[in-house]
Order: structure tokens, then sequence, then C-alpha cells
């Protein structure tokens, strides 16, 4: 049987937590943390990959904040476009 699913609606399919997710988020599809947040128990890390600036990184930190991460970690790594990188987060649940 093959079953079809994006991203956005896998975790109702399978309605359950996660002590860790891997969230290497295609370029421009950042809403995908707000779908995955309730998947992570809290104490949990979502490990989380974005295209951006680096003047917009300090507004990403505080939004995630707000989503109710606290970031453990954060990084450049590596370059996609002049002026935009692959940033890595390590968000861990509150």
């Amino acid at each position: 049987m093959i079953i079809n699913a994006d991203a956005f609606s896998i975790l109702q399919m399978i309605n359950q937590t996660f002590d860790s997710v891997v969230v290497p988020a295609p370029y421009g599809m950042d809403k995908i943390l707000e779908t995955i947040t309730h998947a992570v128990r809290t104490g949990g890390v979502a490990h989380f990959y974005t295209f951006k600036k680096k003047q917009q990184i300090d507004g990403l930190s505080k939004k995630y904040e707000d989503m109710g991460f606290e970031i453990g970690l954060f990084r450049r790594c590596g370059n996609v476009a002049p002026g935009v990188s692959r940033w890595a987060f390590d968000l861990v649940k509150c």
C-alpha cells in the first residue's frame, strides 16, 4: 500500500511525540516548525535548518523563543547565495 502525504499533515497521521526531530526545511518553508512544535516533548530538541541572511537571525531567535523553544545552539553552516546562509538551530522545547 502506498500512502502519500506532505510534511504538513504527516504528524496528524502518526499522532506521536518525540524526544528529537530533525527538520531540514526547504528554502522558504519555515512554517513547518510551527507544525512540528506540538510533536516535540518538553525537554526534547528540534534540530531546525533554515536559509536566512545574517541580519535576520536576531529576529528569528526571538520568534523561536516565543514559540516555546529555548535556543541551545545556533550556527551558520554554509552559504547558498550571496548574503544568504544555511543556519542550524538546536531548539529545546520548554
